[in-house]
């Protein structure tokens, strides 16, 4: 096998590898000495598994749906290699399924039909020409798959198998990845990434440098090195300073997953992490899944969110990691209702949909959910690439309210053409919602450049994406601009007044000269979301709107009745010169998805050039309709209130 030392090869490694700290300052400290398995889980960690096992009903759940799971696989059609459009992640996905479940069960049982199946799976694989290199997800997690799976089972391997899968790693994997050995320049892009590929792709090569550390020790160390910087500098800096992510609640725990993983191998082989788990906000991100959580199975779906619906809703299993790392039960709030919730609704099976099912084995301590209590905090900040205010007038309970304030750049990796935007639960009820995400391939196929976020690319002409059915305030359909990111400029939580502002001038800087928004929730018991704008020098229409799956009817031209199931919700306007209504939200063009269920309501209203003008909506419970009879304050006024 071609060994890859080429000295252009080590010149180009040795300029990417900046020195690190402590034993990684020379990529000689990177050495990996020591049998199998080296990675996640060594040789006798299986004890402190059974303990959990022993210790808690929901892991001993998750231990025996991966032994069942494994059954399965072993009857199972091979893998073939197929295409969704331009992807094969879905195949990767698959193997890696496959391989990490297979992998626990033998470790965890000995039956030797689990390793046999996955040495099959392996070399199935490993017999693919490529795992399509152009893009660098599917290389990732396929190489994380064969990582795991020749770590763990290494010592049921045969020597041929091994010998196979090894040189796979290096030759489709790893040298795909490096800008001297790739088979096309464009591979690598994914190295300056700051998004999800970043922790997932640089963990998943890092993974097959240790694993297989000894088919070629010098290319693997600078593997090794790289990963660290490139996690350290770039990937894991995104969650800084605050712990919010900029791509949401879906791609949080995609990124975050591999993070740890990788966190956890460093430290398994090393003894440290050399810093990735220090970085400022990482240890802070748990709080912001914990509070963008909500009632039902729900979330705050902004961004290419897959959790638009109770029905899609999955487990933040990295929680788990986070919880045990900082000895704060209490982290995992919001995941025992899921997992309450799923049972319930007799939808446990969703809970053991995840490929790196058996981490949560690793992650979890032995009773998990011990001394858990609810959380006290109703107001969230997070800063960051993209700001978002997250309030609450408290935890649980059907008059529980959940608001929230998005700021950020359309720009921004997943990002839709919602700067602004803001949703509402009340308990169980999602009254101002965020459709989320539209499979890419339906818009792929149809020439839509998802991954252009310039400001008139084609990914603004997908419903879904645009702000045409996001919560916001628009003016004459114009676009925001691309390259405005909005703050949270102001915020607080006082007796009866929880509240967040952010600036959109920039944002809407085509269309009006200053824009600023406000969200709060008033007297525990109803939201007030008040925008103040100053126009140009040109007459300007806007429209205010909120998207809901809730029944609506016009009342009079200030007021509209939103239905939901038995409860019903107010919508009061203030402002001048308003005319309230619906609009559709189906599709407009054929590549769109449908929008069941859902409308947009809200007003249009016409500013005069130079107009200074305010307008307030309240979104008031039936319950609270007593409760909302005091004027609102300016945004400016809001800090004193």
């Amino acid at each position: 096998m071609t060994r890859f030392r080429i000295a252009g090869l080590l010149l180009f490694l040795i300029a990417l590898f900046r020195p690190l700290d402590g034993a990684a300052q020379n990529p000689s400290g990177l050495a990996v000495s020591g049998p199998h398995p080296r990675l996640l889980l060594p040789r006798g960690g299986e004890r402190r598994i059974e303990a959990k096992i022993a210790s808690d009903d929901f892991l001993r759940s998750i231990h025996e749906a991966i032994l069942h799971q494994s059954g399965k696989y072993l009857k199972a059609p091979l893998l073939e290699r197929t295409f969704e459009g331009s992807r094969m992640l879905a195949v990767s996905r698959e193997a890696l399924t496959r391989i990490y479940f297979l992998s626990y069960a033998w470790r965890m049982t000995g039956d030797d039909r689990y390793a046999c199946r996955a040495e099959r799976e392996m070399l199935n694989v490993c017999a693919f020409p490529d795992w399509n290199s152009s893009h660098f997800l599917d290389v990732s997690e396929m190489t994380m798959a064969l990582a795991i799976g020749y770590d763990w089972l290494y010592d049921s391997l045969a020597e041929s198998t091994r010998r196979t899968v090894a040189e796979a790693m290096f030759r489709l994997g790893i040298a795909e990845g490096v800008p001297e050995t790739t088979s096309a320049p464009e591979n690598c892009k994914w190295l300056k990434k700051k998004n999800n590929w970043n922790p997932v792709c640089n963990a998943s090569m890092a993974f097959a440098a240790i694993a297989a550390y000894e088919l070629d020790p010098e290319l693997a160390r600078r593997i090794i090195a790289r990963s660290i910087r490139l996690v350290r500098e770039i990937g894991i800096p995104e969650y800084a300073p605050d712990g919010n992510y900029p791509e949401g609640y879906t791609y949080w725990n995609y990124g975050t997953a591999y993070a740890v993983m990788l966190i956890d191998a460093l430290e398994g082989v090393y003894g440290t992490s050399f810093g990735l788990a220090d970085v400022p906000g990482f240890l802070r991100t748990p709080e912001y899944i914990l509070q963008m959580s909500t009632q039902g199975l729900g979330c705050w779906a902004y961004a290419d969110c897959t959790a638009q619906d109770p029905q899609s809703m999955k487990n933040s299993y990295p929680m788990f990691w986070f919880a045990s790392r900082t000895g704060n039960p209490s982290l995992l709030w919001a995941e025992k209702q899921k997992i309450d919730d799923m049972i319930r609704s007799g939808a446990k099976s969703r809970m053991y949909r995840v490929r790196y099912l058996p981490s949560v084995m690793l992650w979890a301590a032995e009773k998990p959910f011990e001394g858990m209590t609810a959380p006290q905090q109703r107001l969230y900040v997070g800063q960051g690439t993209t700001p978002v205010a997250i309030m609450r007038n408290h935890f649980g309970g059907d008059d529980e309210i959940f608001a929230g304030l998005k700021g950020g750049s359309c720009g921004h990796n997943h990002s839709h053409m919602d700067i602004g935007s803001f949703v509402m639960y009340r308990g169980t009820k999602q009254w101002a919602k965020d459709l989320g995400i539209q499979d890419y391939y339906s818009l792929e196929k149809y020439g839509i450049e998802l991954g252009d976020r310039s400001q008139y690319s084609s990914r603004w002409k997908a419903l879904r994406l645009s702000s045409r059915v996001h919560n916001m305030m628009t003016f004459a359909d114009s676009l925001q601009r691309v390259d405005a990111r909005a703050k949270i400029v102001a915020s607080g939580d006082r007796e009866g007044f929880v509240y967040a502002v952010t600036d959109l001038s920039k944002a809407d800087a085509a269309a009006v000269a200053a824009h600023r928004r406000g969200v709060a929730i008033v007297g525990d018991s109803y939201v007030v979301v008040r925008d103040e704008v100053t126009n140009g020098d040109r007459e300007m229409p806007l429209r205010w709107a909120m998207l809901t799956p809730a029944e609506v009817r016009i009342v009079d031209d200030r007021t509209a009745e939103l239905t939901l199931g038995d409860e019903r919700l107010s919508m009061r306007v203030e402002g001048d010169g308003v005319q309230l209504g619906t609009w559709s939200t189906e599709p407009r063009h054929e590549y769109d998805e449908p929008n069941p269920g859902t409308v947009m309501v809200g007003f249009t209203a016409t500013l005069a050039p130079g107009a200074r003008t305010a307008y307030t909506v309240r979104l008031i419970p039936a319950d609270a309709a007593g409760k909302a009879g005091d004027p609102i304050p300016a945004l400016e006024k809001w800090n004193t209130r």
